[in-house]
């Protein structure tokens, strides 16, 4: 049954296939179907409004309702500056301090973080890594964990397997072979990564700091200032961002692990 599974994980994670799905939520017109898929998807995923601007209808595509903005009068995001916050609503799957270039994937399933990274890091001085998983109902924006200066990117091509319990649990190695944009940013003179995944379905990842993604695996220098919670990027559908912080910077949130996360709850207090 497993191999089966891992064999339609495969054939899902193409690209074209997320490019199709793409298009379907960009449709704007029929309206009436546009709206009837809206309805559906909120219904499935039993989306409440309540921290959104509008209504479902409202919105001109599926992929518009997707990437809904919170109403800032209901959620508004202020920096906390007392550590490094959580970039998205999801469930904060893990979070664990290494020593070596191996961090948990799933139980009994590691990965290497500096291929995930394209970075090479010395890992004998603690690293910090904590796994965010965004449901298909979550709120898809995501914002800046930290205060300070963003000094890289790097987006590396790959395939889009799912990020749910499947596909973590059957796909070795998930957050290296999935495509995925690596931001490096400077923290009290520290280095902190922020690693937005790409997933089934997921043709795209937007970042608002870049103009123009460059899609070679290498990494492009930046100097930017940016401020924590300001809105850093968007993903089409559900997906992972995975934060890799130096030890020295504070101590994880270890109590909130399995549990519901929102943006700017703390993750690693200072």
């Amino acid at each position: 049954m497993n191999s089966l599974l891992r064999i339609l994980l495969s054939v899902i994670s193409l690209p074209v296939f997320s490019r199709l799905y793409g298009r379907v939520m960009r449709l704007r017109r029929p309206r009436f179907l546009v709206r009837e898929l809206i309805d559906f998807f909120k219904d499935l995923y039993k989306i409440e409004m309540d921290d959104y601007q509008g209504e479902a209808g409202d919105y001109a595509s599926l992929g518009e309702f997707f990437i809904r903005p919170f109403d800032p009068q209901k959620r508004p995001l202020k920096p906390r500056g007392d550590g490094i916050v959580s970039p998205a609503d999801g469930v904060l799957s893990n979070v664990e301090t290494i020593y070596e270039d191996r961090a948990v994937q799933v139980k009994g399933i590691d990965y290497p973080v500096s291929k995930m990274l394209r970075r090479e890091l010395d890992f004998s001085r603690g690293w910090h890594v904590a796994t965010i998983y965004l449901s298909p109902y979550n709120y898809h924006r995501f914002h800046y964990p930290v205060s300070g200066k963003i000094t890289g990117y790097c987006h590396v091509r790959g395939r889009l397997f799912p990020v749910n319990s499947h596909g973590m649990t059957l796909i070795k190695k998930l957050f290296i072979r999935n495509e995925r944009i690596v931001t490096r940013f400077e923290s009290n003179g520290l280095p902190v990564f922020a690693v937005a995944v790409g997933a089934t379905f997921v043709g795209s990842i937007k970042m608002l700091f870049i103009d123009k993604i460059k899609r070679d695996g290498r990494w492009k220098e930046l100097d930017l200032e940016v401020e924590e919670q300001g809105e850093m990027g968007r993903f089409e559908m559900g997906s992972t961002i995975v934060l890799v912080v130096p030890e020295e910077l504070g101590k994880p949130a270890a109590e909130k692990i399995g549990q519901a996360i929102k943006v700017g709850e703390t993750v690693i207090a200072f």
